[in-house]
């Protein structure tokens, strides 16, 4: 896959890339969303990080919110706190952010 950048040079936007903890690769709605996936890790709870970045992008949607769950990195497009609270007001029924997403595995 290629990007228009500023100028004419074409920016390479990677799909699969290797670090040392293992392989990330661009999965499908379909392949991600299908309910047999067997976790990597099925001993325990693994820590999750949150990162908040924003990059620049034309469409003005350049926030990203990035979460890190031991091998997976989940990074969604980040639309700003919406507060949506149901007729009784609990908390469960909050939507606390708009997103639609992409998982590297």
């Amino acid at each position: 896959m290629a990007a228009e950048g500023g100028g004419k040079e074409t920016i390479e936007i990677k799909t699969q890339f290797t670090t040392r903890e293992g392989v990330y690769k661009l999965l499908t709605h379909s392949e991600y969303s299908r309910p047999n996936r067997v976790p990597f890790n099925a001993q325990g709870s693994n820590p999750v990080r949150v990162s908040f970045v924003n990059i620049n992008d034309q469409s003005g949607n350049g926030d990203r919110i990035c979460f890190n769950v031991g091998r997976e990195l989940y990074f969604y497009i980040y639309k700003g706190v919406r507060k949506t609270l149901g007729q009784n007001g609990n908390l469960p029924e909050a939507l606390p952010f708009m997103c639609s997403g992409i998982c590297l595995r």
